[in-house]
């Protein structure tokens, strides 16, 4: 019985994951997930070439911002297809613009430990919550535990796939060697 309640949860959820994903096909999700992707694909292969590059507070400020933006996209959005009365999409845009806000302000003002904030702030995981934005306002997706579920499966998946990119992109050896030979000194004889 366990087992069985187990696979339908699981049969559930694959079937809600391929329903989301297929929702980025549609033509007005993808114009505006088309960007994110591409960036977030770019920056993972620029800091697997640098590794020894690490992010600063001003990509992170910067990457923060990305939600303030979508979020006045989401708006016009909500605005033009008279969608303010509903709760659900009303209240993830409201929440999205405030994380935002919260988030710029806190790496604008240096207000985490750098680690934390870096964490919080890099590219994925600001991704990953306008991703779910977008899809929340632009598609209709029940809000419940299968859902939930759908939304940390795809998030391992994407996890799992920048990882690769990350650490497959060749790493940059520089154009000089690292360490450059002292200069000799002439021997007066």
């Amino acid at each position: 019985m366990e087992l069985l309640v187990l696979g339908i949860f699981l049969t559930q959820t694959y079937e809600r994951a391929i329903f989301i994903l297929r929702q980025i096909l549609t033509q007005e999700v993808l114009w505006i997930l088309a960007p994110l992707v591409i960036t977030l694909i770019l920056m993972e292969m620029y800091f697997g070439r640098y590794k020894e590059e690490e992010l600063g507070w001003n990509t992170a400020f910067g990457n923060t911002l990305i939600l303030i933006f979508i979020s006045a996209n989401l708006i016009h959005h909500l605005h033009i297809n008279q969608m303010w009365m509903d709760p659900v999409r009303t209240g993830v845009v409201i929440t999205l613009l405030f994380l935002g806000f919260v988030l710029t302000l806190i790496d604008f003002f240096h207000a985490l430990p750098e680690q934390l904030a870096f964490a919080i702030s890099s590219k994925f995981p600001i991704s990953f919550i306008a991703f779910l934005a977008i899809l929340f306002v632009h598609a209709n997706i029940p809000l419940n535990y299968i859902t939930l579920s759908a939304f940390i499966t795809i998030f391992l998946a994407a996890y799992l796939i920048i990882t690769i990119i990350h650490y497959t992109t060749p790493a940059f050896k520089g154009l000089l060697p690292q360490e450059v030979p002292e200069p000799m000194e002439k021997e007066t004889g």
